[in-house]
């Protein structure tokens, strides 16, 4: 083991010479430039992808903050329009309700007055019936009451009797015929 250690202390795992600091010289030259080539291939471009890529996606959220925002002033705007036709729709019923109610009374009375009308008119026509069949009546009993006479009179009186019993009858009928009826 000894001689292990030995081996090892004297020389040195790196050994750092004048040798390899001139090996080590252009591959540090070439890690640079491969460093700035690749800066400029890769880094740059990936980064600008990252930064697009960066830029859209807060784009995107502002969008949808402005989409949201725009969304919830339409949902008022909605919400409150349907608040305004509901107001509407109830006035709307109320005043439908009210017009109804004033055609329907209208249409009550007018048929009052008609009912009224027609009422009175029939009255009217009952009265004048009433006379006219009064009239018929009285027309009629004076007939029969001239027909039982005649009859009464041909049978007790003589035909001369008779003439000057139907001149007076005639004369009577006669002046009564032209007369106005007086009410009952």
């Amino acid at each position: 083991m000894n001689s292990q250690l030995s081996f090892l202390l004297n020389r040195s795992l790196f050994s750092l010479d004048a040798q390899t600091f001139v090996d080590m010289g252009p591959n540090l030259l070439n890690f640079a430039i491969l460093v700035v080539i690749m800066t400029y291939l890769l880094y740059k471009p990936v980064r600008n992808i990252l930064q697009t890529r960066a830029d859209r996606v807060e784009s995107d959220i502002n969008d949808a903050a402005l989409s949201k925002k725009s969304a919830e002033e339409l949902k008022a705007m909605y919400e409150q329009k349907v608040r305004d036709i509901e107001l509407e729709r109830g006035t709307v019923l109320e005043e439908t309700r009210k017009q109804a109610n004033s055609r329907r009374d209208q249409i009550l009375d007018e048929a009052k007055a008609e009912a009224h009308d027609m009422k009175d008119r029939a009255t009217r026509d009952i009265s004048a019936e009433r006379e006219r069949v009064k009239a018929e009546v009285h027309q009629a009993i004076i007939d029969i009451s001239a027909d039982m006479a005649a009859k009464l009179v041909a049978v007790t009186i003589d035909k001369n009797a008779h003439e000057k019993l139907f001149a007076e009858a005639m004369k009577e009928l006669e002046a009564t015929a032209f007369r106005p009826m007086e009410t009952a």
